[in-house]
């Protein structure tokens, strides 16, 4: 087999040993509005390829480098109701695996090769290619990357491959004290290892009104409403509490086209009299000003510096808190009914944009569902309108082979 070495992908992640061994890599999935055309995806894929070749290589570790090699083989979609294993025969050995089932598409990868918005930006041109397909309609101005043809090195930028430049070095947000701060433990998965997932859906509209009621943005409003949802699920513990807001740093250091690993962390403290007293608008402020201040470009640089140093892991924290945006792939959006992102943590809320609907999801294991219905009820006490999409299931595992089943049960 031929196997020739054809980029430089710069210092590896440590990401790398997980991916090697975990059973839930990162995943977008699509619920579309018909059963998939397999021809049409598989062509849908091909030009994908075309836009991004880099998902077509196979990465090796070099040297601490990751090194992409052509090889040969062919990374087809799989029909599987199970995601196969990125980095197996079913890829191909590709780090990209892509399925489908009945009216649904899956796209998963290796965590240290891509991050969230790099799987977003890759599924999105592939969604909108399918479905200018499947509809023969073309968007005059697509919102997604549809250029052929570019170098690697325009796409592929780690965070550690760029030159921050000359940058006044921020404070960096710590924990106001220790002492009291707690955790759920219960957010955990169950016995067999199975991680429990649930979705609801509430108006744009209704969510931006009470945002602004507060002086909120929505990753501020997020926090918000795990915080009291802890207080209210804990009432014997007055402690601190922290979050973790991840989001892109592409626009900081000017590479938003990179579909690389380019997340940063961003701490959130909290404090009990905050959000549980009678002023939930200077408590949505003072988190929001704390999100801002971070946001930063010079605090986003330091933050950078600091990670490549001590390899930071945030301790103490209560969940991750990610707002991936809106999910638009032009006039055929509308063919998408259900998104669905998924990773392998037990203390995860995911917001989206889809359709005029923000899909929130719930993944904490053995208490997803006690944590989506007590955020339901916050939500109602904002005035913000919320409906159940799925109820709390187990997230399936990638699989070695294609898991494929008679028709019959539309996934939701």
């Amino acid at each position: 087999m031929s196997r020739t070495e054809v980029f430089n992908g710069g210092a590896f992640s440590p990401f790398w040993w997980h991916d090697k061994e975990t059973c839930y890599h990162n995943k977008f999935r699509v619920t579309l509005d018909h059963e998939v055309d397999s021809e049409l995806l598989r062509k849908a894929w091909d030009k994908t390829k075309r836009v991004y070749p880099l998902i077509d290589w196979i990465p090796d570790i070099k040297d601490g480098n990751v090194i992409f090699y052509k090889e040969d083989g062919d990374n087809a979609p799989v029909r599987s109701k199970s995601p196969v294993l990125p980095g197996t025969k079913e890829t191909a050995g590709r780090v990209f695996g892509l399925t489908y089932f009945e009216n649904t598409v899956t796209m998963n990868a290796y965590h240290s090769i891509v991050d969230g918005g790099g799987i977003n930006m890759i599924f999105s041109t592939l969604i909108y290619f399918y479905l200018a397909a499947y509809t023969g309609h073309s968007d005059q101005m697509p919102p997604v990357m549809i250029k052929e043809g570019r170098d690697p090195a325009e796409y592929f930028i780690p965070l550690s491959s760029v030159d921050r430049g000359d940058f006044e070095r921020q404070s960096l947000i710590t924990y106001p004290k220790r002492k009291g701060m707690f955790i759920d433990l219960s957010m955990c998965p169950d016995d067999a290892g199975n991680i429990d997932i649930a979705r609801i859906k509430v108006p744009v509209d209704q969510f931006i009104k009470s945002c602004k009621s507060i002086g909120a943005n929505p990753s501020a409003m997020l926090a918000v409403l795990m915080a009291k949802a802890a207080y209210i699920l804990h009432p014997d513990r007055s402690g601190d509490l922290a979050f973790v807001l991840t989001m892109s740093a592409r626009g900081a250091f000017g590479i938003q086209e990179s579909i690389a690993n380019c997340s940063a962390n961003l701490l959130i403290p909290v404090e009990y009299g905050d959000i549980m007293g009678e002023d939930i608008g200077a408590a949505a402020a003072k988190i929001r000003a704390v999100i801002d201040y971070q946001r930063q470009q010079d605090y986003l640089k330091t933050l950078t510096d600091f990670y490549e140093t001590y390899d930071w892991i945030l301790a103490k924290r209560y969940a991750f808190l990610t707002y991936i945006g809106k999910l638009d792939i032009g006039d055929n959006t509308k063919h998408i009914k259900a998104f669905e992102m998924t990773d392998d943590s037990t203390d995860s809320i995911y917001m989206m944009e889809l359709n005029g609907e923000f899909v929130i999801s719930f993944q904490f294991g053995k208490v997803t569902e006690t944590y989506m219905k007590t955020i339901m009820d916050i939500l109602s006490e904002f005035g913000i309108e919320s409906e159940i999409e799925t109820e709390p299931y187990h997230i399936i595992k990638d699989a070695a082979v294609a898991v494929c089943a008679e028709k019959g049960t539309v996934h939701k």
